[in-house]
């Protein structure tokens, strides 16, 4: 569907501003914020299949919340949205996501997302959410900087700082 550049305009908003919602619950650990912002037959696609509704969706995100992540930091970029004839919108784009663990290390996590919206009772809510994973690299406790350093200093690289 062609849209008039304010629709484009407005739509990319509306798109960028879910994505971000979703990605700022994510990191808060946020399950009932999770559960404003989806469809009650929310598809949830990742490697291991899909599954539908808000409470499959919402599983995923309480194993989320119940493991050793201390802080996590989603991003997301590169953001298409393009509107479809039957009210809804596809968004495309990429994210990495940083986390830290209480078992040590870290992890970045980085792929595509290929969303569906659409508005319900006002609102924006997703009624797809697909998750490529790319990749994920592994980051030893060593290899983090201290959490209190002066990021525009030296910052020591010796493996006994901690």
């Amino acid at each position: 569907m062609s849209l008039d550049p304010p629709d484009a305009v407005a739509i990319h908003y509306a798109a960028t501003s879910l994505l971000y919602e979703y990605q700022s619950l994510v990191d808060a650990k946020d399950i009932d914020g999770l559960a404003r912002i989806v469809h009650p037959d929310v598809e949830l696609t990742r490697y291991d299949g899909t599954s539908t509704g808000r409470a499959a969706f919402l599983d995923l995100y309480r194993r989320f919340a119940a493991s050793d992540v201390q802080v996590a930091q989603h991003m997301a970029t590169n953001v298409v949205a393009t509107s479809n004839d039957d009210g809804t919108v596809d968004v495309r784009s990429a994210f990495i996501a940083i986390t830290t663990h209480a078992a040590g290390g870290a992890r970045q996590i980085w792929g595509r997302y290929h969303d569906t919206m659409t508005q319900r009772n006002g609102r924006w809510v997703l009624t797809a959410k697909r998750i490529a994973v790319a990749r994920t690299a592994l980051f030893d406790e060593h290899m983090l900087a201290p959490i209190n350093i002066d990021t525009f200093g030296e910052i020591s690289r010796d493996s006994d700082r901690h």
